[in-house]
């Protein structure tokens, strides 16, 4: 029987599957409404980054491997988004739709892989 701790973290992980459908979504249709080299966006790069970093950081605290492997997915993941999204400064803009689309393509694989191993028994 799985934990509520688990099944808690799996719709989590779900979120991140469909934030980056959103992502793609908005990446291939060229419909986005913001200024990917606005101040703001340039933020949220740097925030992703951190907080990437930040859980990347935690795996040598998880006790469990496959709480380790879920941590190391989740870290590895919102880094490489945030450096994606500092990379729109540098793109040109027919670029960043494509560039977008990678990156919610990174979220949903990150949010697969982290539902798939919150649900495997330990």
């Amino acid at each position: 029987m799985l934990n509520p701790a688990n099944l808690f973290r799996m719709m989590t992980e779900m979120i991140f599957v469909l934030l980056g459908c959103v992502l793609i979504g908005l990446g291939l249709t060229n419909r986005y409404m913001f200024n990917p080299r606005s101040p703001a966006w340039l933020g949220l790069g740097v925030v992703l980054v951190y907080w990437g970093a930040r859980a990347w950081m935690k795996t040598t605290r998880a006790a469990r491997t496959n709480d380790r492997m879920v941590a190391r997915v989740s870290g590895a993941s919102l880094v490489l988004v945030g450096f994606l999204m500092l990379g729109l400064v540098a793109v040109e803009y027919r670029w960043v739709g494509p560039v977008l689309a990678i990156a919610g393509g990174v979220l949903a694989v990150r949010g697969l892989a982290g539902a798939i191993l919150s649900l495997r028994m330990d």
